[in-house]
């Protein structure tokens, strides 16, 4: 049954990592989108909807409009609510697999139509409001570690996980390495709300010092594996389950290791890459990685 159902278990993952991402990078990021004292807020905010890859909002503008949009919007795709219904749509199909206590969980997060955008505030993000939604993913992935151990359903979820982490990873680095249009470059203060969104940042301290730049922050987060949610560190949480699933199943998953294994390849060139061309390696381990995704959702029909 749970072999028949692996597809629900990765994309159940993959809306709650895309959720879980969303909240903690526009937390870290917040601040400095309405810092127009400095003259960079608006700067700031393009970014920020490059990182997550959100367009800009319909008729709700300023910041009560954007972060709704970000949070709440459920016209946006992408938004957090939007991600947990996605993943709550998924978990119906898997009733009889989750845990009870895993189930009660998804079943708390906020239901039903959102909160007006005039509820939210000009310019704190309203961290009270969606600790318990961080809290509650972190907690689904925990049970899920200890509950289920047999079959295919943990390492489902482990690539969905690890696949959305590394699509979400490349989009925000993209945010921050310089380009040709013009615009004003990111500040320290972006580089460490990167650091803070995906990784900590005393783990990065501790392997590469206080100073950010875009350069070695990019480096870090995409090639060194002792940062837990680094490309590679990801990367290799992929290749095992793939190679896990392969034994224990009758999945076909030999085109989806082949395509980590090009992702491998392509990452492997990150200490030959100058730094005005970490931009198009950024575009190249993106592509890879809708590769793999499209190799693993193939295996899973």
């Amino acid at each position: 049954m749970i072999f028949r159902k692996a597809a629900y278990f990765y994309w159940l993952s993959r809306y709650l990592t895309r959720a879980l991402d969303t909240i903690r990078l526009v937390e870290a990021y917040w601040p400095l989108c309405w810092d127009g004292e400095k003259g960079r807020g608006e700067a700031s905010l393009m970014r920020l909807r490059q990182a997550l890859r959100m367009s800009v909002p319909g008729p709700i503008f300023g910041p009560a409009g954007e972060l709704f949009w970000f949070l709440e919007a459920t016209e946006n795709p992408l938004s957090v609510r939007s991600s947990i219904e996605a993943a709550r749509s998924n978990a119906r199909l898997l009733r009889e697999e989750l845990p009870e206590e895993l189930w009660e969980l998804l079943g708390e997060f906020p239901a039903g139509l959102p909160a007006s955008p005039e509820l939210i505030s000009e310019t704190p993000f309203p961290w009270t409001v969606f600790l318990h939604r961080v809290q509650g993913i972190s907690a689904i992935y925990e049970i899920t570690r200890f509950s289920l151990v047999q079959g295919a359903a943990p390492d489902c979820l482990a690539l969905g996980q690890a696949i959305e982490g590394m699509g979400n990873l490349t989009a925000a680095l993209s945010a921050l390495v310089p380009d040709e249009s013009g615009s004003p470059p990111p500040s320290p203060e972006e580089e460490a709300a990167i650091l803070r969104g995906f990784c900590s940042i005393d783990a990065y301290r501790g392997t590469y010092g206080p100073c950010y730049s875009s350069d070695p922050v990019c480096r870090a987060l995409l090639g060194n594996r002792r940062l837990p949610r680094s490309f590679a560190a990801l990367l290799q949480s992929i290749s095992a389950s793939l190679e896990r699933l392969e034994k224990e199943s009758a999945y076909s998953l030999s085109p989806a290791s082949e395509a980590a294994l090009a992702l491998g390849t392509a990452l492997a060139s990150l200490g030959g890459t100058s730094k005005n061309r970490l931009s198009y390696l950024l575009v190249e381990l993106q592509i890879g990685c809708n590769q793999l995704h499209q190799e693993i959702e193939k295996a899973f029909v």
